[in-house]
Protein backbone atom coordinates (compact mmCIF):
# COMPACT_ATOMS: atom_id res chain seq x y z
CA UNK A 1 0.00 0.00 0.00
CA UNK A 2 1.09 3.02 -1.20
CA UNK A 3 1.78 5.90 1.55
CA UNK A 4 0.76 9.93 0.91
CA UNK A 5 2.55 12.45 2.06
CA UNK A 6 1.65 13.92 5.52
CA UNK A 7 -0.19 17.69 5.83
CA UNK A 8 3.37 18.39 7.65
CA UNK A 9 5.54 17.01 5.45
CA UNK A 10 3.64 19.18 2.75
CA UNK A 11 4.02 22.20 5.07
CA UNK A 12 7.73 21.38 5.39
CA UNK A 13 8.75 21.43 1.62
CA UNK A 14 6.48 24.73 1.30
CA UNK A 15 8.33 26.02 3.73
CA UNK A 16 12.02 24.85 2.37
CA UNK A 17 10.50 26.13 -1.30
CA UNK A 18 9.72 29.57 0.04
CA UNK A 19 13.26 30.02 1.76
CA UNK A 20 15.16 29.00 -1.21
CA UNK A 21 12.79 31.39 -2.99
CA UNK A 22 13.64 34.07 -0.83
CA UNK A 23 17.23 33.65 -1.22
CA UNK A 24 17.20 33.36 -5.17
CA UNK A 25 15.19 36.59 -5.48
CA UNK A 26 17.82 38.82 -4.42
CA UNK A 27 20.22 37.41 -6.81
CA UNK A 28 17.83 37.62 -9.85
CA UNK A 29 17.29 40.85 -9.04
CA UNK A 30 20.72 42.17 -9.24
CA UNK A 31 21.44 39.79 -12.18
CA UNK A 32 18.79 41.96 -14.15
CA UNK A 33 19.49 45.39 -13.00
CA UNK A 34 23.70 44.14 -13.90
CA UNK A 35 22.11 43.06 -17.42
CA UNK A 36 20.07 46.38 -17.84
CA UNK A 37 23.27 48.36 -16.80
CA UNK A 38 24.89 46.81 -19.78
CA UNK A 39 22.31 47.28 -22.38
CA UNK A 40 22.46 50.72 -21.35
CA UNK A 41 26.09 51.45 -21.28
CA UNK A 42 25.88 49.98 -25.03
CA UNK A 43 23.44 51.55 -25.99
CA UNK A 44 25.04 54.97 -24.98
CA UNK A 45 28.47 54.62 -26.64
CA UNK A 46 26.32 53.62 -30.02
CA UNK A 47 24.85 57.11 -29.23
CA UNK A 48 28.30 58.67 -29.12
CA UNK A 49 29.04 56.56 -32.29
CA UNK A 50 26.23 58.88 -33.86
CA UNK A 51 26.91 61.88 -32.04
CA UNK A 52 30.67 61.24 -34.37
CA UNK A 53 29.07 60.36 -37.36
CA UNK A 54 26.74 63.58 -37.21
CA UNK A 55 29.98 65.84 -36.08
CA UNK A 56 32.40 64.47 -39.20
CA UNK A 57 29.32 65.68 -41.46
CA UNK A 58 28.88 68.89 -39.99
CA UNK A 59 31.93 70.62 -39.61
CA UNK A 60 33.06 68.71 -36.24
CA UNK A 61 30.01 70.56 -34.65
CA UNK A 62 27.33 68.56 -32.51
CA UNK A 63 23.42 69.12 -32.68
CA UNK A 64 22.29 72.21 -31.32
CA UNK A 65 20.23 71.83 -27.86
CA UNK A 66 16.90 73.57 -27.82
CA UNK A 67 13.37 73.93 -25.04
CA UNK A 68 10.93 70.76 -25.31
CA UNK A 69 10.88 69.37 -28.34
CA UNK A 70 7.94 66.15 -29.29
CA UNK A 71 9.36 64.16 -31.93
CA UNK A 72 7.81 64.87 -35.10
CA UNK A 73 5.61 67.86 -33.72
CA UNK A 74 4.41 70.81 -35.67
CA UNK A 75 5.12 73.37 -33.31
CA UNK A 76 2.08 73.05 -31.82
CA UNK A 77 1.50 72.29 -28.23
CA UNK A 78 3.80 70.58 -26.51
CA UNK A 79 6.12 70.53 -29.67
CA UNK A 80 8.55 74.17 -28.85
CA UNK A 81 9.24 75.44 -32.42
CA UNK A 82 12.13 73.58 -34.27
CA UNK A 83 13.53 70.37 -33.66
CA UNK A 84 14.86 68.70 -31.40
CA UNK A 85 19.25 67.15 -30.93
CA UNK A 86 17.70 63.76 -31.27
CA UNK A 87 15.60 64.48 -34.46
CA UNK A 88 18.83 66.12 -35.97
CA UNK A 89 20.84 63.53 -34.93
CA UNK A 90 18.34 61.12 -36.77
CA UNK A 91 19.78 60.91 -40.28
CA UNK A 92 23.25 59.46 -39.02
CA UNK A 93 21.71 57.05 -36.08
CA UNK A 94 18.42 56.15 -35.34
CA UNK A 95 14.73 58.00 -35.29
CA UNK A 96 13.98 59.70 -31.61
CA UNK A 97 11.30 57.04 -31.24
CA UNK A 98 13.79 54.49 -31.51
CA UNK A 99 14.52 52.13 -28.11
CA UNK A 100 18.10 52.33 -28.42
CA UNK A 101 17.12 56.46 -26.64
CA UNK A 102 15.33 53.98 -23.89
CA UNK A 103 17.17 52.91 -20.87
CA UNK A 104 16.09 49.50 -19.55
CA UNK A 105 15.70 51.31 -16.09
CA UNK A 106 13.53 53.28 -16.75
CA UNK A 107 9.59 53.05 -16.83
CA UNK A 108 8.78 50.98 -19.77
CA UNK A 109 6.55 54.51 -20.44
CA UNK A 110 9.02 57.43 -20.47
CA UNK A 111 10.71 57.72 -23.40
CA UNK A 112 14.33 59.15 -24.37
CA UNK A 113 16.19 58.42 -21.04
CA UNK A 114 19.45 60.15 -22.50
CA UNK A 115 20.59 63.75 -22.90
CA UNK A 116 22.91 66.34 -23.90
CA UNK A 117 25.02 68.45 -21.98
CA UNK A 118 24.59 71.56 -22.48
CA UNK A 119 24.90 73.85 -19.25
CA UNK A 120 28.68 75.32 -20.76
CA UNK A 121 26.20 76.42 -23.68
CA UNK A 122 23.40 77.77 -22.08
CA UNK A 123 26.37 80.10 -20.04
CA UNK A 124 28.09 81.06 -22.60
CA UNK A 125 25.35 81.72 -25.20
CA UNK A 126 26.40 79.19 -27.77
CA UNK A 127 23.72 76.33 -28.90
CA UNK A 128 26.30 73.61 -29.75
CA UNK A 129 29.38 71.80 -28.96
CA UNK A 130 32.56 72.02 -31.99
CA UNK A 131 34.25 68.49 -31.16
CA UNK A 132 37.93 70.16 -31.49
CA UNK A 133 37.04 72.64 -28.70
CA UNK A 134 36.45 70.12 -26.21
CA UNK A 135 39.78 69.60 -24.52
CA UNK A 136 39.46 67.13 -21.89
CA UNK A 137 37.45 64.60 -24.46
CA UNK A 138 37.80 61.87 -21.36
CA UNK A 139 36.29 63.68 -18.85
CA UNK A 140 33.97 66.18 -20.43
CA UNK A 141 30.62 64.28 -19.80
CA UNK A 142 28.69 64.55 -22.86
CA UNK A 143 25.59 62.56 -22.05
CA UNK A 144 24.63 59.89 -19.69
CA UNK A 145 21.48 58.56 -17.85
CA UNK A 146 18.77 61.28 -17.88
CA UNK A 147 17.67 61.14 -14.14
CA UNK A 148 16.92 64.53 -13.49
CA UNK A 149 13.23 64.93 -12.23
CA UNK A 150 12.54 68.17 -13.87
CA UNK A 151 12.98 66.75 -17.64
CA UNK A 152 10.53 64.41 -17.55
CA UNK A 153 6.49 64.39 -17.71
CA UNK A 154 4.49 64.31 -14.33
CA UNK A 155 4.10 61.51 -12.19
CA UNK A 156 7.56 59.97 -12.99
CA UNK A 157 9.39 63.34 -13.05
CA UNK A 158 7.31 67.49 -12.21
CA UNK A 159 6.61 69.32 -15.93
CA UNK A 160 2.91 69.72 -16.57
CA UNK A 161 3.50 68.15 -20.15
CA UNK A 162 2.04 65.16 -21.52
CA UNK A 163 4.31 64.33 -23.93
CA UNK A 164 8.20 62.73 -23.80
CA UNK A 165 11.20 65.75 -24.59
CA UNK A 166 12.98 64.28 -27.58
CA UNK A 167 15.64 67.05 -26.82
CA UNK A 168 16.87 66.52 -23.00
CA UNK A 169 19.40 68.44 -21.96
CA UNK A 170 20.85 70.21 -19.17
CA UNK A 171 21.11 73.49 -20.29
CA UNK A 172 18.92 74.44 -17.29
CA UNK A 173 18.14 71.99 -15.08
CA UNK A 174 20.55 69.33 -14.02
CA UNK A 175 20.31 66.33 -16.38
CA UNK A 176 22.56 63.80 -14.73
CA UNK A 177 21.18 63.21 -11.04
CA UNK A 178 21.91 60.63 -8.21
CA UNK A 179 20.01 59.28 -5.08
CA UNK A 180 20.70 61.65 -1.79
CA UNK A 181 21.65 64.62 -4.39
CA UNK A 182 20.50 67.88 -2.02
CA UNK A 183 18.13 68.45 -5.17
CA UNK A 184 16.30 64.91 -5.59
CA UNK A 185 17.93 62.18 -7.91
CA UNK A 186 17.90 58.76 -8.82
CA UNK A 187 20.29 56.63 -9.11
CA UNK A 188 19.22 53.82 -11.99
CA UNK A 189 22.16 51.11 -12.09
CA UNK A 190 22.66 49.34 -9.05
CA UNK A 191 22.83 52.67 -7.04
CA UNK A 192 24.61 54.61 -9.76
CA UNK A 193 24.17 55.66 -13.34
CA UNK A 194 25.93 55.44 -16.51
CA UNK A 195 28.01 58.43 -18.43
CA UNK A 196 28.93 58.86 -21.67
CA UNK A 197 32.51 60.89 -22.11
CA UNK A 198 32.98 62.74 -24.94
CA UNK A 199 36.21 60.39 -26.08
CA UNK A 200 33.44 57.83 -26.80
CA UNK A 201 33.78 55.45 -23.41
CA UNK A 202 31.31 55.26 -21.07
CA UNK A 203 31.53 54.55 -17.25
CA UNK A 204 29.41 54.36 -14.32
CA UNK A 205 29.86 56.41 -11.36
CA UNK A 206 27.53 56.41 -8.22
CA UNK A 207 28.19 60.04 -7.95
CA UNK A 208 29.44 63.04 -9.64
CA UNK A 209 33.55 62.96 -9.41
CA UNK A 210 35.20 66.31 -9.97
CA UNK A 211 38.66 64.47 -10.10
CA UNK A 212 37.36 62.19 -13.13
CA UNK A 213 34.37 64.06 -14.77
CA UNK A 214 33.39 67.53 -15.75
CA UNK A 215 30.44 69.41 -17.41
CA UNK A 216 33.21 72.42 -18.88
CA UNK A 217 35.05 71.63 -22.24
CA UNK A 218 37.98 73.12 -20.71
CA UNK A 219 38.57 72.44 -17.01
CA UNK A 220 37.25 70.60 -14.13
CA UNK A 221 33.58 72.36 -13.27
CA UNK A 222 31.04 70.50 -11.78
CA UNK A 223 26.73 71.83 -13.23
CA UNK A 224 26.16 73.29 -10.27
CA UNK A 225 29.76 75.90 -10.78
CA UNK A 226 28.98 76.11 -14.35
CA UNK A 227 25.31 77.30 -13.41
CA UNK A 228 26.84 80.02 -10.83
CA UNK A 229 29.05 81.44 -13.61
CA UNK A 230 28.52 84.63 -16.51
CA UNK A 231 29.86 84.61 -19.80
CA UNK A 232 32.93 86.42 -19.96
Amino acid sequence: MKRGFSLIEVLVVIGIIAVLMALLFPTLRAARERANGIKCASQLRQLGAGFFNYAAQNHGELPPWSGWQVAGGDGTGDDEEGLGWTEQLAPFYVKPTSPAYDCPGFPADYHINYFLTAIGLRVNHRQNWVMTQIHSSSQFILSGDCTGETLYRKPFGTRDYSTDDCDKDDAVFPALTFAGDPDGGLSVHYGGNNVLFADGHVDWARKFDATRMTFSPTDMQSWDQLNSSTAP
